[in-house]
């Protein structure tokens, strides 16, 4: 009975010293994911404080029509006096190519309010592809998020 005992204690604490090894370092995909997490809530802070410059540090140079993007983001900041923008990041897919680009998805809504009390809201579900080097915004596929469409909320006037 006591040679069972001794073998299970020293069966534990064998199992116990195993499982407590050294710290792993992240793996490249959970570094770049973070990154990619980083600069989409900065661009999301930015946004919804209005500030164009901050948030187009996270738009690549070769966004395509990255000038129209940016007159239409300014639009939409001269016109709407408060901006809410959420990102269900509970809900969110992170695709890392092959020495590529890294693509996220995810589900957004958003509400725009002019100084006079009209609103607009809007959501969908959009891919956000960033650049590996520099992590900023290449593309976006789907409906834009940061652009508010034409139409009013029912019953908000």
């Amino acid at each position: 009975m006591n040679r069972i005992l001794a073998l299970l204690i020293i069966l534990a604490v064998l199992l116990a010293s195993s499982a407590c090894g050294a710290k792993k370092p992240p793996e490249q995909a959970a570094i770049k994911s973070r990154n990619v997490l980083s600069v989409l809530r900065e661009m999301n802070s930015s946004y919804e404080k209005k500030n164009l410059d901050a948030f187009l540090t996270g738009v690549a140079a070769d966004f395509p029509e990255r000038e129209a993007f940016a007159k239409s983001v300014a639009g939409v900041f001269a016109k709407y006096e408060t901006i809410q923008f959420n990102i269900q990041y509970t809900r969110m897919l992170i695709m890392i190519e092959d020495k590529g680009r890294i693509k996220t998805t995810f589900t957004w809504d958003a509400q725009w309010k002019t100084a006079e009390g009209t609103s607009v809201k809007d959501g969908a579900r959009v891919t956000l592809v960033f650049e590996p080097a520099g992590y900023k915004l290449a593309s976006i596929e789907g409906k834009n998020p940061f652009l508010a469409q034409p139409g009013e909320t029912p019953g908000n006037k």
